[in-house]
């Protein structure tokens, strides 16, 4: 772990000091014009007003994506908890997720549902239908499905799933903006779509977020929860509406978005690029239905099955300074003990597996095997963060991951 901190800082230094990738994402004349509308308004609260900056925001991001309606929140995180409140699920129903990142599992027990995991491709980091198809029960009430790291999932035929099953379904795209599924942009294949503004996202408001759908009646219900004079809300339910001061700045922000995507794309494809040909360094399949929006280049390290140390990899990598990072989250969500120990319950240690409203007639725990083919792949995995990242800085790297690779062959 001290290594790859160690490498982590590292990279940092080369994509943020070395050159001045932040001026990717500089906030500056727009940002000010429209927080000075905000500051010389009547009110900082979005509640007041349908002309207000976030409303226009809101509309501005829906069009953008392609849905129908749009709105903004204090972050995704809330915005999956908020889908979660109006999916069904709760205590004793299931909410399946992807098994690489831990926030649709965490959303999912906020309202006491209980977290099943699904597989991955091997190829795609994605969620795999098939096993999707395996963790479906009777008691299934939502899938939150990941986009991971800017490449859509195979949405069409996971909302076909849902569809045909009457399951409720939430696309968590927090790394997708751009990311688009046979030419239709993510968050509108299913009942709600997610996005992040948090600082290390495509656009940042430093936190934030928007929740879209397509569904009107939907969009009404969950308006009008907290829409009130004073009554109590109408289900339960959650209030986590954007301010004033960040819609401003998303705002601005949404307009420079697809030129900050486009350098995130040019620094994919040229550290891509420095892996082609190589057998033993697999590069991340884009399926021909996907176009892919730069956020996290990965790779898969394959060099034991053509004889090679990875230990030897991470050694000459350090020694070089390359700043890649190897392995992600150490191991799946369903290993961490917020679930595997039920922390989240504290005096139900039993909890949410064995929660006395869960009928499941199953065995169901938080085990080593649940999904196999990420439990291999995570220590696998190779990134760099290209958010922060210059072409200048790409191309170095490339070059650096070229010269890496010439080693180890030698």
């Amino acid at each position: 772990m001290k290594k790859q901190e160690e490498l982590g800082t590292r990279a940092h230094h080369l994509i943020d000091t070395k050159f001045g990738a932040r001026e990717l994402r500089k906030l500056g004349e727009l940002e000010l014009k429209y927080l000075a509308e905000v500051m010389q308004g009547d009110t900082l609260s979005n509640y007041i007003s349908e002309q207000s900056m976030t409303r226009r925001f809101e509309e501005a991001f829906a069009k953008k994506v392609g849905a129908k309606k749009a709105m903004a929140k204090n972050s995704a995180m809330a915005g999956l908890v908020e889908a979660v409140s109006v999916s069904g699920a709760g205590p004793g129903y299931e909410v399946v997720c992807d098994p690489i990142v831990h926030f649709g599992g965490l959303a999912a027990i906020y309202f006491n549902a209980v977290p099943r995991f699904a597989d991955v491709r091997r190829d795609t980091y994605n969620m795999d239908p098939d096993s999707l198809l395996a963790n479906i029960t009777p008691l299934t009430k939502a899938v939150i499905l990941t986009h991971m790291w800017g490449q859509s999932a195979e949405i069409d035929t996971i909302a076909d799933i849902c569809r045909d099953k009457g399951i409720f379904l939430i696309e968590d795209c927090a790394h997708a903006i751009n990311s688009t599924w046979n030419g239709r942009h993510v968050g509108t294949f299913g009942d709600l779509g997610v996005f992040s503004f948090q600082e290390f996202k495509h656009l940042s408001t430093g936190d934030g977020g928007m929740t879209i759908t397509n569904n009107a009646e939907l969009f009404d219900q969950m308006r009008g929860a907290w829409w009130f004079s004073g009554e109590s809300p109408k289900f339960m339910y959650v209030n986590y509406r954007m301010n004033e001061v960040t819609a401003a700045v998303g705002l601005a922000q949404l307009e420079k978005v697809d030129g900050i995507i486009e350098t995130y794309n040019k620094t994919l494809a040229i550290l891509n690029d420095a892996i082609a040909g190589c057998e033993w360094l697999k590069a991340r399949h884009v399926p021909k239905q996907a176009h892919m929006s730069g956020y996290w280049w990965s790779c898969a390290w394959e060099g034991d099955k053509h004889g090679l140390s990875y230990e030897k990899f991470k050694r000459i990598e350090l020694e070089m300074g390359v700043g890649l990072r190897f392995g992600f989250n150490v191991f799946p969500a369903y290993e961490f003990p917020f679930f595997r120990e039920s922390t989240a319950y504290r005096t139900h240690p039993d909890c949410p597996v064995r929660c006395p409203f869960y009928t499941a007639k199953s065995n169901y725990r938080y085990t080593w095997g649940l999904t196999p083919v990420l439990e291999d792949l995570m220590q696998r995995l190779i990134t760099v963060n290209l958010i922060f990242l210059s072409i200048p800085a790409a191309e170095e790297m490339a070059g650096m991951i070229r010269k890496l690779i010439k080693k180890m062959e030698e």
